[in-house]
């Protein structure tokens, strides 16, 4: 499950790509709205040190904008699928947007958790910092 509170303004080169992760949100509660797109403004590879890159999405790339992009207004109920290599980007979140998220990795970039790792994982606060 993932929670993101109000959004009035995209944060800088928060345009988000993966290059092998397809993902799928169901939205939960709240609403937004999300830009889908290929033609990333400003396309930056993210360090493959980054923890999000080893831990959760795999490589990919950030960008300022998507050109030409699709804006999608998402409510509780919805479900968008976002296919490896398309841009996304939250523009707006009206109050918050509670979504499960599942992450499609064919390609296992990302590594496997045991039920106790995950435990583990879990029982600690997560990092700050950017990381």
């Amino acid at each position: 499950m993932v929670h993101r509170g109000k959004l009035d303004a995209p944060n800088a080169d928060s345009v988000a790509e993966h290059d092998q992760v397809s993902e799928v949100y169901h939205i939960v509660d709240g609403s937004a709205t999300l830009v889908l797109g290929a033609d990333i403004v400003n396309r930056q590879r993210r360090p493959a040190t980054l923890r999000t890159v080893v831990e959760f999405n795999g490589p990919g790339n950030n960008g300022s904008d998507i050109r030409n992009g699709i804006a999608y207004q998402i409510k509780a109920g919805d479900v968008v699928v976002i296919p490896a290599g398309t841009g996304h980007w939250f523009t707006k979140i009206d109050d918050h947007i509670d979504y499960l998220m599942v992450r499609i990795d064919p390609d296992k970039v990302t590594p496997l958790k045991s039920a106790e790792q995950s435990k583990d994982y879990l029982s600690k606060p997560a990092p700050t910092g950017g990381q």
